[in-house]
């Protein structure tokens, strides 16, 4: 999934308030989602996998720089790993888009999200390593509510040292 939600180009509102105030609900607990994942990358303390069902659905997809992984058996192992490599880091997500729909199989939306992520080398002497992405996501809405299904983080520039 690496296409533009078309949610770029505005949609006109939904004339009936019930309607609107459903899309504006979704819209916030979507973009909670993403919010909700970048807090998690920058906690110290592993996090685990009811954490994770919270946020993803079972068979969700990632697809992250430090490679990939399906579904949330093993994903505490997978995020943890990377962590350990920094002494901290703070990410920071921004003018998510959001696009949602409903097809053939339910409630589903897609989001693009701006991401900036700082980290610290354990050795205060090296440069902090930083970086931009773009976080495209697939969701579904869920008995439990929206949950991501899949995440592709497209990096688009790097500065500093690595880990």
């Amino acid at each position: 999934m690496t296409s533009l939600p078309s949610a770029l180009a505005l949609a006109p509102a939904p004339a009936d308030l019930e309607e609107r105030l459903r899309a504006l609900e979704d819209r916030n607990e979507l973009v909670g989602l993403v919010d909700r994942f970048v807090h998690g990358l920058d906690e110290s303390d592993p996090l685990d996998e009811d954490w994770y069902r919270a946020l993803l659905t079972e068979d969700v997809r990632l697809n992250l720089p430090n490679g990939s992984h399906q579904g949330i058996d093993g994903l505490p192992g997978f995020m943890s790993a990377p962590k350990a490599m920094w002494a901290g880091t703070q990410h920071y997500a921004t003018n998510c888009v959001v696009d949602c729909a409903v097809d053939a199989n339910g409630d589903v939306a897609s989001m693009r999200a701006n991401v900036h992520a700082v980290h610290v080398p354990h050795d205060g002497s090296a440069p902090l390593f930083t970086g931009g992405a773009h976080y495209d996501v697939r969701a579904e809405r869920t008995p439990e509510g929206w949950r991501m299904a899949e995440l592709n983080v497209t990096v688009r520039w790097t500065e500093g040292g690595r880990g």
